[in-house]
């Protein structure tokens, strides 16, 4: 009797051993499933250097799968890409693109139809200007971006409250909402600082952010100006020639210069442009603020497409999907300050996300305001160009104190001579 309960119960142990290990097999096959899908090897070709923390991050994520990343000078990458796409050799399984000419690839046949490859699920909560951009004419989702690109007025705290009695941001966007308010407030700025001190840096700033406001340059083959042109152009030239601003073109040395030495009190920044302040030995943790522009602004960004004709168009969407995604997003936030595309994230870091340039300012407040004021418009292969071609006809005719009706008839003699198969009137 002894002998038969011994081995029953060594059976029941044998059983509950094999079924445990089962068990954890089957486990561990289930939790490492995804993984296992997520093998193989990716090519990215880009112009910025940190989709290389991208990658790493992914194959962290994924040890199976391997992630090169070829870096290319912006000057020349553009022609290096659409090289190799129209010879298809050597072509990468996802490419960058940036937001000067998105409108050129997404409405090719080189760019794979995201939208086909659940696409549509992974931007549901995206801002919508950051949703739209990546479409083509027909709606289908061609390129993702993982982040937004918005700006504001930065300031020197200490220069704000000198010149405009606060350092206050909601106070300062309340007294800058209106170019009305920004001429009048720009025109005392001026004359108290004896000409030596300037509300802006550049009339320039009502193109940075009006532009994207405005309706597309071409409906039907047709050159198209909004009328706000002309209202921009007008308040420009009232800017310009009052010394609201301190005439310094956009990105230049000058204009670098300004936003550290306090010579200009508000300047019109993307959020990720923080390298162009001087921060040595952080020195300027804490110096700056961000107030609301007059309308939503942004400049810049950068999407991916994945080739069409890609091998690996399984591995390359599990990217997409990877850089589309809240953990990608909260970490890109937090490790570089590039704001996020998804509002979810937005709106989870609204009360909590500081940036040391900006003390305990809830930067992310006037951001999320101010992305979710631009409208979601698609691009395409003409509107970048022909708004280059406005800002270098416009910008001569303020200098020269033009009229507006003759800066929109030299205008459409330059889109003209640059795009012949547009109708223009």
């Amino acid at each position: 009797m002894k002998k038969w309960l011994a081995m029953i119960l060594s059976v029941i142990l044998m059983v509950g051993v094999i079924s445990g290990c089962s068990s954890n097999e089957s486990t561990s096959s289930n939790a490492n499933k995804g993984n296992k899908e997520v093998e193989g090897k990716l090519v990215i070709w880009t112009f910025f250097g940190q989709v290389k923390d991208m990658a790493k991050e992914f194959e962290k994520k994924y040890p199976k799968a391997k992630v090169e990343v070829k870096v290319f000078p912006g000057d020349q990458y553009k022609t290096k890409l659409l090289t190799a796409l129209q010879s298809g050799q050597n072509v990468p399984d996802i490419f960058d693109l940036e937001r000067g000419y998105i409108g050129q690839f997404v409405n090719s046949n080189f760019a794979a139809n995201l939208s086909d490859m659940g696409g549509e699920k992974l931007v549901k909560d995206y801002v919508p200007y950051v949703q739209e951009l990546g479409r083509d004419q027909k709606g289908d989702l061609k390129a993702i971006s993982d982040h937004s690109s918005p700006g504001g007025f930065w300031y020197i705290k200490s220069n704000a409250k000198k010149w405009l009695g606060t350092d206050d941001p909601e106070k300062i966007g309340e007294m800058v909402n209106s170019w009305d308010k920004i001429i009048d407030l720009g025109k005392k700025v001026s004359k108290e600082s004896n000409g030596k001190t300037h509300l802006i840096s550049s009339y320039g700033d009502v193109y940075n952010i009006e532009a994207y406001h405005m309706d597309p340059w071409v409906k039907d083959g047709k050159l198209n100006i909004d009328p706000r042109w002309k209202k921009a152009y007008k308040t420009q030239k009232e800017i310009f020639n009052n010394n609201v601003d301190a005439k310094l073109d956009f990105f230049s040395a000058g204009w670098g210069n300004a936003i550290n030495d306090g010579s200009v009190v508000l300047t019109a920044m993307p959020a990720w442009a923080g390298f162009m302040v001087d921060n040595k030995g952080n020195k300027s943790n804490g110096k700056y603020g961000i107030a609301k522009t007059p309308t939503g602004l942004y400049m810049g960004g950068t999407y991916r497409a994945i080739y069409e004709k890609s091998p690996n168009k399984d591995l390359a969407n599990q990217f997409i999907k990877f850089i589309a995604s809240k953990e990608w997003q909260e970490h890109n936030l937090k490790t570089t300050g590039n704001m996020p595309a998804l509002e979810t994230v937005y709106k989870d870091n609204l009360d909590s996300y500081t940036s040391p340039l900006f003390g305990n300012q809830n930067i992310l407040k006037p951001y999320y305001d101010l992305v979710k004021d631009i409208p979601a418009q698609k691009a395409d292969k003409y509107g970048e160009e022909i708004l280059s071609l406005w800002r270098k006809v416009a910008g001569q005719g303020i200098k020269d104190n033009a009229n507006v009706d003759k800066v929109i008839s030299k205008f459409k003699k330059e889109v003209k001579n640059a795009f012949p198969e547009l109708q223009v009137d």
